[in-house]
Formats: structure tokens, sequence, C-alpha cells
């Protein structure tokens, strides 16, 4: 005799209830290529192989949005990247006050040299009391035929900071047009 609790009567009916199919009681779930059911209120399970074949962009689509993306590194003319370079280096040199902001006519637009001229003059460069400014990495991105937009970050000290800025070609060669420092 079986002890525990009492089972319902809607509970055999349920578990000795014949498969149409083969006559037979089954308690087993149903195999896995069959869809199972749901109860009441649950949503269906979510085959994965289906969700990497079904994409809402189109392959095409998806294929030159990637061949754009790795294209930008490769416009990139190593003459501007070195440009860039020796720019930024030689900039955060004058505004460490280890050269002259004379130095900066060749590289930047006169605007420019005049605005690092004051922050020079003033004393008003970002974290000056840290240390010497080293650059330590920089971007170039494409903003047109012959210009490129640029990200960099420098070190002071333990701190790091950025600068943004725009690089462009001129009848007389790169030339750095706009500087933003943080």
């Amino acid at each position: 005799m079986q002890t525990g609790t009492p089972r319902s009567n809607s509970d055999r009916e349920a578990r000795s209830a014949p498969d149409e199919s083969h006559g037979a009681v089954s308690t087993a779930p149903a195999p896995t290529g069959a869809p199972a059911e749901t109860p009441a209120g649950c949503r269906p399970r979510i085959d994965r192989k289906s969700l990497r074949a079904n994409r809402s962009t189109p392959a095409g689509i998806r294929r030159a949005h990637r061949a754009g993306h790795a294209a930008d590194d490769s416009t990139e003319p190593s003459e501007a990247r070195e440009f860039t370079g020796r720019a930024l280096r030689i900039l955060l040199e004058v505004l460490d006050r280890r050269r002259p902001v004379a130095q900066l006519n060749t590289l930047c637009a006169s605007a420019l040299v005049h605005t690092v001229g004051v922050l020079v003059a003033g004393d008003h460069a970002p974290s000056r009391t840290l240390g010497a400014a080293v650059l330590t990495k920089f971007r170039l991105f494409p903003a047109g035929d012959q210009a490129f937009e640029l990200i960099a970050m420098y070190q002071r000290g333990p701190r790091r900071l950025a600068l943004a800025g725009r690089v462009e070609h001129t009848a007389t060669g790169w030339k750095l047009a706009a500087l933003r420092l943080t």
C-alpha cells in the first residue's frame, strides 16, 4: 500500500490516458523534434539556432557595414599620422614650457597658435603641476577629403587626460586646425 498524499482522480486520469497514436501510456515528455506544449501564461521557448540564422539586417548590409569599418583604418595616410604624432608631442612640450610657442607656427593654424600662447602665458594648461605631459596614444578619423579629426590621450604624473582636434591638409602641408584640451 502506498502512503503519502492522496492523489485526485484527475491526476490518475491524466497519467493513465492512452496515447492516441500507439494506444500505450506515456509519461515521458514530447520528443525533441516535436514542439512541446507550453503551460497557459508562458511563452514558448526560443530556438537559438533560428535566432542566429534569422537576423533583422540583411546580410549584404552587414557585409558593407563591416567593410566600411575595415576601410576606415586603411584610408588614413601615413603622412597625416606622422604629422599628427609630431605636432601633438611638440604641442604638449609647448604647454609644459619646454619649447617656445613660436615653434607651433609651421604646425598649427595662426588662431590656434595665439590661443596656445594665451594658455601658456596665463599658466592655464590642464594639471600642469602634476608633471610633464606624455602622449600615450591617438586616433585619426576621416572628416572629409583632406581632413581628419583626432582624439588623443596623454598622461601627467598619475593622471590621464584627453584632447581632441582637427588636422587639415592645406597648400603648405598638414596643419593642426582645432584643439580642445581637458
